[in-house]
């Protein structure tokens, strides 16, 4: 098990979409999502929520992998529309 816990302020806003969908206490870097309780379902719905409130698309793709990818792709989109998450 990794002891790394550093986190951005985007993964730790994502790690709590993911812990709210999930009704998981606790959601790593390292955690897939479909191993860790999601469905196509809950990633639809997560996918919304993502698009609503950060303005970024993800595909079922993205969001059938760890927090850790789910987490880059999202940056690299905001980057990409000249946009930054703001800091907590």
């Amino acid at each position: 098990m990794s002891t790394d816990t550093s986190t951005t302020p985007l993964q730790d806003k994502l790690a709590a979409y993911w812990r709210e969908l999930l009704g998981a206490e606790v959601v790593r870097q390292q955690d897939h999502f479909l191993e860790v309780g999601g469905n196509s379902l809950m990633a639809t719905m997560l996918a919304n929520r993502i698009e609503e409130e950060l303005g970024v698309q993800l595909s079922m793709v993205d969001l059938f992998d760890t927090l850790e990818h789910v987490t880059a792709v999202c940056e690299e989109q905001l980057r990409e529309q000249g946009r930054t998450f703001p800091a907590a």
